[in-house]
């Protein structure tokens, strides 16, 4: 979902992610690693393979890794490609072959995770810092950016930016910055970005002036920087129809366990449904309401934090939208 910072490291900087898992093996003292891929990335799947084989050759990876007492393996899991499994208890959940669902937490994977074990789960860019951390020192990370939102972050730009790329880019970088100087501002007229995912905030383009790569910053705004990926709103796009998507898009993607996240999805793409026909408009106060009931009922992000760029939507762009609202009495 804008995202291709991860495929870049898996398929370009495989070596990277697996150190990061080996240190993270032995820290936790650990003697197997998954790797959870999508099957769509057969790239990166080669990639990782290839990398694998070499390293158990060279006695890297598996028993004994250079003659110490430390055994670590590494296997890739293939996915089918449900958004749900970038949540970590439904990531588990279909490694050991049942429906890929949330389960509730407490307990927590690192008390009881993959087949009742302790588990550590990670994304991949986490993984792949690891290495730098531990050859350079967490002191020289953590001097870039500040102390919540330290280090370097992948940065993806679409296709909307004359540079259109991943870049690593230092924390707490001018948004502004990022945008004109590295994406090379536009190639069309452009009026908000989702940052960070279907799950992220809409940030207007007037207020990516007032925003620094930071996580709390976004946060405090109301919006979620999250993985750094930005998908460009056009100024002639509709934005009922980025909202009948999003909605769409979450009731398409949700595991269903929780009422809120499988009812209020469908609810709110019906809304809309009706909205794009011209034969109901949309009751302001009902569909506040059930935003707010997902935000505070849902079991997972997946459906909870989807009313966060909706709400943004609602707040920033309502007099866009007023053609297709009606007011509650």
């Amino acid at each position: 979902s804008g995202a291709f910072s991860d495929r870049y490291l898996l398929e370009d900087q495989p070596l990277k992610v697996i150190f990061g898992m080996v240190i993270c093996g032995y820290v936790i003292g650990s003697d197997e690693g998954v790797l959870y891929i999508r099957g769509e990335y057969p790239k990166s799947i080669e990639a990782l393979n290839g990398s694998i084989n070499k390293l158990k050759k060279l006695g890297l990876l598996g028993e004994n890794i250079l003659g110490t007492d430390f055994s670590f393996d590494l296997g890739i899991c293939i996915g089918q490609g449900a958004y749900i499994c970038g949540e970590e208890t439904a990531l588990i959940a279909s490694i050991e072959g049942r429906r890929a669902e949330v389960d509730v937490r407490p307990p927590f994977p690192v008390t009881e995770g993959l087949y009742k074990k302790p588990t550590v789960v990670n994304n991949v860019e986490t993984l792949a810092a690891a290495t730098g951390i531990l050859i350079n020192g967490s002191e020289k990370f953590s001097s870039i950016g500040n102390k919540k939102s330290a280090g370097t972050k992948l940065v993806c730009l679409d296709s909307f930016f004359n540079n259109p790329g991943v870049y690593e880019i230092d924390m707490g970088t001018p948004m502004k910055k990022i945008f004109n100087d590295i994406g090379g501002g536009y190639k069309e007229p452009v009026k908000a970005f989702q940052i960070g995912g279907p799950l992220g905030g809409v940030v207007p383009i007037n207020e990516i002036d007032n925003l620094n790569l930071d996580f709390q910053e976004f946060t405090a705004k109301g919006f979620m920087l999250g993985h750094a990926s930005v998908v460009s709103i056009p100024k002639d796009f509709s934005m009922s129809e980025y909202i009948h998507h999003l909605f769409e898009f979450s009731a398409e993607e949700s595991c269903g366990k929780c009422f809120p996240g499988r009812l209020g999805s469908y609810r709110g793409k019906e809304m809309f449904d009706q909205a794009k026909k011209k034969t109901a408009k949309i009751p302001l106060k009902l569909l506040e309401e059930l935003l707010v009931t997902m935000k505070k009922g849902c079991l997972c992000a997946l459906c909870g934090a989807i009313p966060t760029p909706i709400q943004n939507i609602l707040k920033y762009f309502g007099d866009e939208m007023k053609n297709d609202m009606v007011k509650d009495n």
